[in-house]
């Protein structure tokens, strides 16, 4: 023997013949075998999401349908302002969601937080063809959605224009009567006093409801003189011109009324004409006299609509 033996090279055993052979991918993950099932994930947002998903945007769709109706009650109603905002918000937060599901992030509405490796396997074909098949009932749902966004909207824009008044519940005649539903006499209201009243058959709508007033003072031009009572006893609306708060206030000292929302204030001695604050334009004075006992009623209507726009009352 010479120098030394090379021994040589120990064979590798043979790979399981049970265990499936994988070939590395250029991203250095292994393939897996056609068929392998690959186990689930627990807790994985995006699980179920192609069975809820038409269903979730027909919710939207539906809520927006209530929106509107609800929007156009309030309108047709005389809801107040709020109200009136609340209800037709709710067609654009409706449609406002859709799109942002739709074309946004186009995930039709699923719980997709996690990408990467979960958001791939989603995507396989029968994922694929399962977005296909729902695809016409999410367009016209989000079609659906639109609509009423844009008939909201344009209910909206309406209210924002020159308007002819609706009318309220005083028309000539009518008894003013308190909270309890009591007839109001002259004098009722003291000197410097004020006593908040309604129509008899409207108690507690607020769009109807008037301060009448018992001025230590003359009223002074523009008021209507033909609708003040004993010469110092006049009523105007209670709802501000600004925003449609309740001006509950009064102030003996300077005559003036207050809204507490946004602190406007009006001259009570010259029409309620707004002298401080946001509003544009003076409280509406309810004309008011006696009847042949002595008790308050009123003249007429409001000569504009009680709020915020208030167009001159068609008679």
């Amino acid at each position: 023997m010479s120098g030394s033996e090379e021994r040589p090279e120990p064979t590798p055993p043979p790979p399981d013949a049970g265990a499936p052979h994988t070939e590395p991918t250029g991203g250095g993950r292994p393939t897996e075998p056609a068929g392998a099932s690959r186990p689930s994930e627990p807790g994985s947002p995006i699980d179920r999401s192609d069975e809820r998903s038409p269903v979730w945007i027909l919710g939207w769709a539906l809520i927006g349908v209530a929106g509107l109706v609800g929007g156009a009650w309030a309108v047709a109603t005389g809801a107040s302002t709020e109200v009136q905002a609340a209800a037709l918000a709710v067609p654009f937060m409706a449609t406002a969601i859709v799109f942002h599901h739709l074309v946004v992030t186009r995930d039709a509405g699923e719980l997709s937080f996690e990408r990467g490796e979960r958001l791939a396997d989603e995507l396989a074909e029968d994922h694929v063809a399962a977005t296909i098949g729902r695809r016409p009932l999410l367009v016209r749902s989000a079609v659906a959605a639109a609509a009423l966004g844009a008939v909201g909207g344009l209910v909206g824009l309406r209210q924002l224009g020159p308007r002819r008044g609706r009318g309220s519940a005083w028309a000539p005649g009518v008894p003013l009567v308190t909270n309890d539903g009591d007839r109001l006499r002259p004098g009722d209201v003291p000197e410097g006093g004020v006593v908040t009243a309604w129509p008899q058959d409207a108690v507690d709508v607020e769009a109807a409801a008037v301060m009448v007033i018992r001025l230590r003072q003359d009223p002074l031009d523009p008021t209507d003189l033909g609708g003040v009572v004993d010469d110092r006893l006049v009523a105007y609306s209670r709802i501000c011109t600004h925003a449609g708060c309740p001006v509950a206030l009064y102030r003996d000292r300077d005559q003036a009324l207050f809204c507490p929302c946004h602190q406007a204030t009006f001259d009570a001695r010259r029409a309620a004409t707004p002298t401080f604050g946001p509003a544009s334009g003076p409280l509406p004075q309810l004309p008011i006299g006696t009847d042949d006992d002595g008790f308050l009623v009123a003249l007429d209507d409001f000569p504009v609509t009680p709020g915020p726009l208030g167009g001159e009352v068609e008679r």
